[in-house]
């Protein structure tokens, strides 16, 4: 009986092993809470979110392959300031 593969070659076209699924935002330096909200933006980040910016639960990274976490501290993206943890993940967002 013949060996039946599941996959034939054409199944992999256009496949991208590179390929990220993270979310480009603006924001600034890390910064203390009472300064995160007067800070420039002026930094690119990344996070695994769908929405413009980071939301409570998505994790952040300093570049585009995500292999990097942003470190812990507040930043400001848009009108909110947001606290990284030290795992890379946003713990809390605070309107400005």
């Amino acid at each position: 009986m013949p060996i039946a593969y599941p996959y034939k070659m054409s199944d992999w076209y256009g496949y991208d092993k590179d390929c990220s699924s993270l979310t480009a935002y603006s924001s600034s330096l890390a910064v203390r809470s009472s300064q995160a909200c007067t800070t420039t933006i002026n930094q690119t980040y990344y996070h695994d979110g769908s929405g413009t910016n980071p939301v409570v639960g998505d994790v952040v990274y300093s570049n585009s392959a995500g292999t990097t976490f942003l470190s812990s501290g507040f930043r400001k993206a848009g009108n909110i300031k947001y606290r990284v943890d030290f795992n890379g993940a946003v713990g809390q967002i605070l309107l400005c």
